[in-house]
């Protein structure tokens, strides 16, 4: 098992299917509970995300909740959103 059971995903520029190799890797690790983020633009993606691990894992994953939000950074303002998924067994 890894360390944490709770690893983060922070959404950005790489294409969705690589997002989903690298969260089939986390749950291959032992990881219980994967952290989508996305900031700004990047937020729709977070959301496509999310749908095409439901898409392809279906009744293995279970979701956990979606909260967003604003940080500041920089002195801006940057908005995120936070989806959380746990695997089912």
């Amino acid at each position: 098992m890894s360390k944490s059971s709770e690893r983060v995903i922070l959404v950005s520029t790489k294409p969705l299917r690589e997002y989903l190799i690298e969260i089939a890797v986390m749950f291959q690790e032992g990881a219980e509970t994967i952290v989508i983020k996305g900031y700004g633009r990047f937020i729709s993606k977070a959301v496509d995300l999310y749908n095409a691990l439901v898409s392809k894992m279906g009744g293995s994953i279970e979701y956990q909740g979606a909260s967003i939000g604003s940080e500041v950074v920089q002195g801006r303002s940057k908005p995120y959103i936070v989806i959380k998924v746990k695997r089912r067994y």
